[in-house]
């Protein structure tokens, strides 16, 4: 994916929301937008979100396993 490519993400925040993003910024001496940027990064790459979703795929192959019927009866 070619990075000049992608569109800008936005997404509306309350007044409360933008306070609560600034003061978790300050508190880790990062300015705003690069806060905002890291921890969309960290959510996209989250292990146990890729391993939730791994796993969603298993019970789905598993469950269309389970339609098929092998009647080995004569």
């Amino acid at each position: 994916m070619d990075v000049a490519q992608t569109q800008v993400l936005t997404v509306p925040l309350t007044t409360g929301e933008q306070d609560q993003v600034r003061i978790a910024a300050e508190a880790t001496g990062k300015t705003v937008d690069d806060f905002l940027r890291e921890a969309v990064l960290t959510a996209a790459y989250d292990p146990f979100l890729a391993a939730l979703e791994r796993a969603a795929d298993t019970i789905a192959a598993r469950a269309s396993e389970d339609l098929i019927q092998h009647d080995y009866a004569g």
